[in-house]
Formats: C-alpha cells, structure tokens, sequence
C-alpha cells in the first residue's frame, strides 16, 4: 500500500454509512479530492478532528482503484473560533461553495488553496472589513483561474481608463470607458478609479500580500467582487 502525505483543509463534508464521511479536500498536492473517512463519526475516532468542515490537517492517504482513504492525519488549524461564529462560518461557506463549484478533482489547486487560508487567516484576525476580504478572495480566485479582464485600457477602443468613466461589462468580463457602453446599462456597473486601482493590484500581487491595501469607499469594490464572481460561476 503506497502512502501518500498531504496538507489540505476540509472544505465540504458528506455521511457515508453509518459512521463514515466522504470528505473533499482542498490539498497542496492532489488538487481537490475526495476522500472515505472511515469511522471519523466515533467519538473515539482518531480522524475525528482532521474530517470535520474548515479544518486544517496534514493527511496521510491511501488510494484504492477508485478512491482515497484516510490512514492518519494530525491537525494544523481547526480554525475554531471561526467555526463557532455562525456569521463568519455562513461568509466562508459561501467561498468553499464557489472552490467547489469552479475546480475539478485532481485540478492543480495549490495558489487556491494559499488563497483560501491567506483569507480565513484575514478573516480570524479581523484585521479587515470582511466586505474587502471576500470581495478580494473572489477576485483573486478567478485571476488564479485564468478570468481577470483588462484594467489598464478600454476593452473596445484601447484608450487608457484613467481618462474616463470606468464600467465593467458583466455580459463580455470586459472594463469599457463611457463612450464604448451601449443604451442597455443594465449589464453594466460603474466602477471608481480607486475600486479599479484595487482591483489591479490584487490581479497583480502575490497571494500572500493581496490583502495588502487600503479602500475607504468600499461600496462598489464589495459589488463588483459579487457581480464578478456571479459573472464567472456562472460561465463556468
């Protein structure tokens, strides 16, 4: 039997049998998986910690013909304190829900998996408004995924963006000035140039200093991030 060590965090948990779970990992290594947990619902369990929901492990796995197992695991985070806060633990579950819906089993997750303790680390700390960590979280994400439009320039006529009003084109994933946008404004919404120099420089920073900037007015940096992320779930 080959064994197989990995770090990853339990990002969905599901019963299977009387008392074990099929749990998907989000890991350094394997990308996504599922994985049996056998016996992880006994209280005496030995993996009872490491297969619960948001918590942090270093997994030593087993593979049969079809699936993964759990042979051992001991624990890195359990994230507690967020697990326990109903408020945060409802936000973070709306981000394992979009990992979950936009990446494969077996994807190459590593920089996802970066991203999503980078941003419940953020969130333990509270050392930002939630409303920038989620709205960056789901920016980032899709620029990991391949997603992030132009910012510089106007998408249809290449003139510079900082010369005009900005709006994203939610319908293309495109940032057009005002003179490019059509009659139809419903597909789009209007973007500061201090939401857009964000936005920039979380496309362009490293994963472990995205969270690394400051935005008074927050308010249509929180509505694009959603509008985005819907955009791309969506298309995916």
């Amino acid at each position: 039997m080959n064994l197989i060590k990995v770090k990853g965090i339990v990002i969905k948990e599901t019963t299977y049998k009387e008392n074990d779970k099929i749990i998907t990992i989000l890991t350094d290594k394997l990308g996504k998986i599922s994985c049996i947990a056998r016996g992880a619902k006994r209280t005496n369990s030995p993996i009872l910690a490491n297969s619960q929901y948001l918590v942090y492990s270093e997994f030593v796995l087993y593979k049969s013909k079809k699936f993964y197992y759990i042979n051992t695991g001991e624990v890195i985070n359990t994230f507690y304190n967020l697990r326990i806060d109903f408020d945060k633990l409802n936000l973070i579950f709306e981000l394992t829900k979009i990992i979950n819906n936009v990446t494969d089993e077996n994807q190459d997750t590593t920089k996802i998996l970066q991203l999503f303790l980078n941003t419940i680390y953020v969130i333990e700390k509270q050392s930002k408004d939630i409303n920038i960590v989620i709205a960056t979280f789901k920016i980032k994400l899709f620029d990991i995924l391949g997603f992030a439009p132009r910012t510089t320039v106007c998408a249809n006529c290449n003139k510079p963006l900082e010369n005009s009003n900005v709006y994203y084109d939610y319908v293309s994933n495109r940032f057009l000035c005002e003179n490019c946008t059509n009659e139809d404004k419903r597909r789009y919404i209007k973007i500061s140039q201090a939401t857009l120099i964000a936005i920039r420089y979380i496309i362009a920073a490293d994963i472990k200093k995205v969270f690394s900037f400051e935005l008074k007015n927050i308010s249509d940096f929180k509505l694009f991030g959603q509008v985005f992320a819907d955009a791309m779930t969506s298309g995916i």
